[in-house]
């Protein structure tokens, strides 16, 4: 089969797209598809604890302040509005709102090991118990169960307290 010369452009610009489409269709992809799937158990960075950080799901993001007392300013607000949401039965928002506190902890934490290593190992056990808490509130508040996520929260409370008195932050 023999093309016409005036077509030539034409299926060259065809195989360019076609190339184009091919090379962008292959590239590794930044998005949920392509990333392995996010867990309630996913770490925030302690490498950078001044970067903001994502709340699960996609939630609006926080950025720690600048020092160890201002995020525990920022834990105490957002500790407050879990409280009054549990109390007032709106278990939907106690997902974002845990574990937004759950990743101001982790700064918390990164910013104190870098000032001091010592304790570093004992406050890292300490997250981890914050982060199991966090992942139960979630289940319970998801699941609807009222009484639970009141029990989960006394528990919660005790691990920030620990935290906050083991960091300087009282």
């Amino acid at each position: 089969m023999q093309l016409n010369h005036r077509y030539w452009p034409l299926v060259a610009l065809i195989a360019l797209i076609v190339c184009v489409a091919a090379i962008v269709g292959c590239s590794p992809k930044n998005n949920e598809s392509a990333a392995p799937a996010a867990s309630s158990q996913a770490e925030p960075s302690l490498a950078a604890p001044d970067a903001a950080h994502e709340t699960e799901e996609g939630g609006a993001t926080m950025t720690p302040a600048a020092t160890v007392a201002g995020i525990w300013i920022q834990i105490g607000d957002q500790q407050n509005k879990l409280s009054a949401a549990i109390e007032n039965g709106q278990l939907n928002d106690v997902h974002h709102l845990a574990f937004g506190i759950r990743d101001l902890v982790a700064a918390v934490v990164g910013k104190v090991n870098e000032a001091s290593p010592s304790g570093a190992t004992h406050l890292n056990g300490m997250v981890e118990e914050v982060k199991a808490s966090a992942a139960k509130l979630d289940e319970l508040g998801d699941a609807g169960n009222l009484s639970g996520t009141k029990a989960e929260y006394a528990t919660f409370v005790k691990l920030l307290d620990s935290v906050q008195t083991m960091s300087g932050g009282k």
